[in-house]
């Protein structure tokens, strides 16, 4: 077994948590909400009151926050890991980050120590289940290193060097983000000709996109389900692409400025399905 810090417990990583500890890993676990870590603590983790004091002593140090800036402060910032990292420690970011900061924290990195990309897809039963799939970019040494730790969790695949993993979790990304913004106005334009409204979702979840319109029907139809992607960091995955390269007047920059909206409109709390309702609320 491995010791372990994992650092950021909204609602993927306090699951993703529970496994590692659940597998009977070493467990030391910082989020700046202290009292996120609570149930893990009863189930025998220990909580540090900083990210340095986390990963003092830590063979694999898990990052998985909002984005690279979030990532770069805990590593970097006052209190922060760097300074703490053990000789030969693995930083293993499972954040959506984006590949250009991933390679910067890489080159950051204190001598001895190196860092790997793992984003992963998948919502919170898959992180509940450990069914994640796992995009590790990184050489094989040093998948090799990280890939028993990482199977807890899920499907870790090695899909190239530094940053290939968060590259492909955009490109993964730019999909998920984008499909609710169509069905919102496929739903939009549906109300328009007066198309029924279950008739209209019952269509669509034949169509191309059916599994994606059964989730968001789910969402939009039944109260109190939990959030499973926030609209705002749906938003901020598709920012990642277009900083990326995507194209800037494309079909994700159109999606990017719908959910931005949506956001500005207060719903970016809310689960990414929320757009379908906005979209259909403008007409």
């Amino acid at each position: 077994m491995s010791r372990i810090a994992f650092l950021g417990l909204g609602r993927m990583g306090v699951l993703m948590a529970g496994r590692l500890l659940a597998a009977g890993h070493e467990l030391t676990v910082w989020n700046r909400t202290a009292a996120k870590a609570d149930p893990l603590v009863q189930r025998g983790a220990r909580v540090a009151d900083s990210p340095a004091a986390a990963v003092d002593g830590a063979e694999h140090v898990i990052t998985m926050l909002a984005d690279g800036d979030a990532v770069n402060e805990v590593i970097f910032g006052t209190g922060g890991a760097a300074g703490k990292l053990a000789t030969g420690a693995t930083v293993v970011e499972m954040s959506t980050s984006g590949p250009g900061a991933v390679r910067e924290l890489r080159a950051r990195m204190p001598e001895g120590t190196t860092l790997v990309d793992a984003p992963v897809k998948g919502t919170l039963p898959q992180a509940e289940g450990g069914t994640l799939d796992i995009y590790v970019g990184g050489t094989e040494a040093e998948f090799a290193a990280v890939v028993d730790v990482l199977s807890v969790l899920g499907n870790p695949v090695r899909v190239g060097e530094a940053g290939a993993g968060a590259a492909l979790k955009l490109v993964v990304n730019a999909i998920t983000a984008t499909v609710p913004v169509l069905v919102g106005e496929a739903m939009a334009l549906a109300d328009e000709l007066g198309v029924e409204q279950g008739t209209a979702w019952d269509a669509l979840a034949g169509s191309a996109v059916g599994g994606m319109a059964k989730r968001l029907r789910e969402q939009n139809e039944t109260a109190g389900l939990p959030i499973t992607f926030s609209l705002e960091l749906a938003a901020k995955d598709l920012r990642l692409a277009l900083e990326a390269g995507a194209a800037e007047a494309g079909v994700i920059a159109a999606a990017r400025r719908e959910l931005g909206a949506a956001a500005e409109a207060g719903l970016g709390g809310r689960d990414f399905s929320a757009v379908v309702a906005h979209l259909r609320a403008k007409g």
